[in-house]
């Protein structure tokens, strides 16, 4: 994964970097733009040093997809987060400004739909009016226990004071997750899953329920978000955990990511994991450890195992029902589980290699491609004329023939230029699949 030193390093190469002659009054936006998180309102008012600060992932939907600021000198734009109630107060300070130089405050109110004050007085009168119903609304909400935070879950349209919550959250995901949107919270088939510490909001989570024949629901999450100075202390963990349980609890057919970033999906992976091999009383590995003892067995005979290796029917049906794990997110998280109990139980040198066997024959384009071939071995799809007699479309399929004519389709010279056709664009497939397997081993050995 890039990370934001990289992203910030290109944007300044592609802006003129370090070049004589670079624009000072055209800066990288995340450079412009910071963020904190305060727990009183005259925290506002304290030196700018005495604030923990993060800046933006993203800024396009803010600042346009160069993701910079122009016209002004030595602009600075801070914004103070009220850790429990989430309303902005926004302090701009520059040291020049050009004609025609971006309308910052506009910015943020019409493109970033953030809810700012830049008064002081006002933004405390909007945190004291707001807390207590809050309060009041959060704790009539469903609540459980996630490592050291809360998981509090509601339907935004039910309540307003929460929905209000929720209403000055939104900006959040389109500085942090790239392509997010602002969701219709009155619809009620959305649900908001809040991670508290200390009453403090620490993220949060859009979940989306949707029809499923012939009268079930799925679940597909949509946006999650870890505030930057809550990250790598469990709190995903902890909210996608709590969205799993509801979803059992309510008999959901499984659970579903929209566009998981490679972060969140190593995180997903890696629960999923813990959660198979705790869960089942001992079902989902002692089917893992059987098939590795008969597996190793054929192995050590020089016989293939893949297939054996494999999660059988009945795996993918019990881990969709009971674990709400459907069968693309079983079938990677396994190439996990696999690796876990081999190198648990010894014997197993080559672990890595028959791990990245199953990996190469999930991934590989290759395999369907040759399948696609032996299938359609000796025939070729031909364009007719719309006129042409016979013809019930514009295409046909038909058999190439073994001789030495042309024909229809030409003879020997023309099938032989379509055969090393073919084998260029294998031996290109060869090496994208190469390439993917690698990466995918790497996420596998560290997950496993």
């Amino acid at each position: 994964m890039v990370g934001m030193e990289d992203v910030q390093a290109a944007k300044r190469l592609k802006l003129g970097g370090e070049a004589e002659g670079e624009d000072p009054y055209v800066v990288p936006a995340e450079d412009v733009m910071r963020l904190t998180l305060v727990d009183r309102p005259e925290d506002v008012l304290a030196e700018r040093e005495q604030s923990e600060w993060f800046c933006p992932a993203f800024t396009h939907q803010v600042f346009g997809q160069d993701e910079v600021v122009r016209g002004y000198e030595d602009c600075e734009v801070l914004v103070y987060l009220h850790a429990s109630t989430m309303h902005a107060f926004v302090k701009i300070s520059l040291k020049g400004k050009q004609e025609g130089a971006d309308d910052i405050p506009h910015l943020l109110d019409e493109n970033l739909g953030l809810q700012y004050t830049c008064d002081p007085q006002e933004f405390a009168k909007r945190v004291k009016d707001t807390e207590q119903a809050l309060r009041t609304a959060l704790e009539g909400a469903r609540t459980g226990p996630a490592a050291d935070c809360e998981i509090v879950s509601f339907k935004p349209w039910e309540n307003a004071a929460l929905r209000e919550l929720h209403d000055r959250l939104q900006a959040m995901p389109l500085l942090y997750v790239d392509g997010a949107n602002y969701i219709d919270n009155t619809d009620p088939r959305w649900e908001i899953y809040l991670a508290l510490r200390g009453g403090r909001v620490a993220g949060f989570a859009t979940v989306y329920g949707f029809y499923a024949y012939p009268a079930r629901k799925r679940l597909r999450l949509s946006q999650i978000l870890v505030f930057p100075p809550h990250r790598r202390q469990g709190v995903a963990s902890g909210i996608l955990g709590r969205i799993y349980e509801d979803a059992s609890a309510r008999g959901a057919l499984d659970l579903t990511v929209e566009d998981p970033s490679e972060e969140f999906q190593l995180l997903r992976e890696g629960l999923d994991a813990k959660r198979l091999e705790e869960g089942g009383r001992g079902y989902y590995v002692g089917f893992v450890d059987e098939a590795l003892r008969k597996g190793k067995a054929m192995l050590d005979n020089g016989m293939r195992a893949e297939t054996l290796l494999l999660p059988s029917k009945e795996v993918y049906k019990r881990a969709e029902t009971d674990l709400k794990i459907h069968r693309a997110q079983l079938r990677r998280v396994w190439e996990i589980v696999l690796l876990r109990r081999m190198r648990r139980s010894g014997g197993w040198e080559n672990a890595e290699d028959v791990v990245r066997q199953l990996v190469w024959v999930r991934l590989s384009n290759v395999v369907g491609e040759k399948k696609l071939e032996e299938r359609s071995r000796g025939k070729e799809v031909v364009e007719l004329n719309k006129g042409a007699e016979g013809a019930g479309g514009n295409f046909i399929m038909t058999r190439c023939g073994g001789g030495g004519g042309g024909g229809l389709l030409g003879g020997r010279e023309w099938r032989k230029g379509k055969m090393e056709e073919g084998e260029g664009r294998m031996e290109e497939m060869e090496e994208m699949d190469a390439e993917r397997v690698r990466e995918r081993m790497r996420k596998v050995v560290v997950l496993g």
